[in-house]
């Protein structure tokens, strides 16, 4: 990967004058990093999901899904597909413990208990009685697992609200910020590609300080003459590019008790330098200021799921009254003059049903363990790298066609980007 970057830093300094690198160089010094993030230190599955089991099969909501997927999902032969992998399924294998104990008690019920106390075959436990009790288990699992479906649904909506803005935000600085000050404008950037591994970490309880160290190095960048691309940097803006990748950026950031926030403050910080010396236009200025409002609601949202389960008192209340009935069920359908072979059929797909629904529901309250959360943070990250390694050509009034393409020295700075693909592409 290096070898290639220096190569392409190579050929994009041959007509340039002797000892002088274009600031071209600190952008390709970027991309190299986020292909260092994307294709070496995250090219692996992710293994913080859990349930782990939930990762393995290719239809689970912890992967984004393609077309074939959703063909795969959506086929007519999806029922013999599912029926034949129901003993070997994901869900089948977290319920066992549970559903074998119940079935054994049913065993114990049909051929000890009712031989032995021979009140319990026909009035201990009336059929018509447990009835009534299986109604409201059913509406509890019902509420229950709608209330994960909505925790579900949120937290996606959440992460897609926050693909959105990301992708906003660096357009804008690619548009407006590096225009201005490309030091700052790097700067921005790199703290905003971190934004989504970092909220990931704070949801997870993880800490991948090798992406952060990556993105914001403590030592300068080199060319392929191994020259100290930050010393021969022309054209600069006021400011100068060093700042870019000073080691305060890591230390700073590594020593925050929120991280996700502290990249918001860092970018707001750099909005606000540009703003009070009037290099930032108004409208920009205030979409900024959205976005980043928009970002910090997004990590206020996540942390509100995160911290907050469905009433503990509400999920305990439930799996007692489910308990209760698996427990007397047997004893029930027994009495109702069931074969002792039926009577523990019945009750293991009973127990099967309610069970699974039961631990669907529990699944599905941790949104963010089940989410592909890494593959989600990989695409935000390619995107905002896009917006600043694939900027388009500038533009410039023309006096007889209206727009066309600036052929000056300043506006052709970034051409061999439009044609080149970044090294971070899959």
């Amino acid at each position: 990967v290096l070898e290639s970057h220096n190569n392409q830093v190579e050929a994009s300094s041959k007509d340039e004058e002797p000892g002088v690198v274009s600031d071209l160089s600190p952008m390709r010094c970027f991309e190299s990093d986020v292909n260092k993030v994307l294709n070496r230190l995250t090219i692996d599955e992710d293994l913080t999901i859990y349930p782990q089991i939930f990762g393995t099969s290719p239809l689970t909501i912890t992967r984004v899904w393609d077309l074939d997927l959703w063909t795969r999902s959506t086929s007519r032969t999806r029922y013999i597909r599912f029926l034949g992998n129901m003993f070997f399924s994901r869900l089948f294998k977290r319920i066992l413990p549970q559903l074998v104990c119940f079935i054994a008690w049913s065993v114990i019920c049909v051929s000890i208990i009712t031989d032995r106390v021979k009140t319990v075959t026909t009035h201990f436990v009336p059929m018509a009685a447990l009835s009534l009790i299986s109604t409201f288990i059913a509406f509890l699992i019902t509420l229950r697992t709608n209330q994960s479906l909505n925790r579900l649904g949120e937290a996606r909506n959440l992460w897609g609200r926050l693909f959105i803005t990301s992708r906003d935000t660096a357009q804008l600085l690619s548009t407006y910020v590096y225009e201005m000050d490309k030091s700052l404008g790097l700067k921005g950037v790199r703290y905003l590609s971190l934004f989504s591994w970092l909220v990931k970490d704070r949801l997870r309880d993880t800490n991948r300080m090798d992406i952060i160290e990556t993105m914001l190095p403590r030592s300068s960048c080199t060319n392929s003459d191994g020259d100290n691309v930050e010393a021969l940097i022309v054209n600069s803006s006021s400011s100068d590019y060093a700042s870019n990748l000073e080691s305060e950026d890591l230390a700073y950031l590594s020593s925050q008790r929120k991280r996700p926030a502290a990249i918001i403050a860092r970018i707001r910080q750099i909005v606000a330098v540009l703003a009070e010396r009037n290099m930032l236009p108004y409208a920009p200025h205030q979409q900024l200021e959205q976005n980043l409002n928009e970002m910090n609601y997004i990590l206020g949202m996540c942390e509100r799921l995160k911290g907050s389960p469905i009433p503990p008192v509400y999920t305990s209340h439930t799996s007692r009254l489910l308990v209760f009935y698996l427990v007397f069920l047997p004893l029930a359908l027994h009495g109702s003059a069931l074969e002792k072979v039926t009577t523990v059929l019945v009750t293991a797909t009973v127990s099967y049903t309610l069970l699974g629904l039961d631990e669907i529901s529990h699944v599905l309250e941790q949104p963010f363990r089940l989410m592909p959360l890494h593959e989600l943070s990989r695409n935000i990250m390619m995107d905002v790298a896009d917006a600043f390694v694939c900027r388009p050509p500038s533009l410039v009034l023309g006096s007889e066609s209206g727009l066309k393409v600036d052929e000056s020295e300043n506006g052709n700075e970034d051409r061999d980007q439009i044609t080149t693909a970044p090294i971070y592409w899959p």
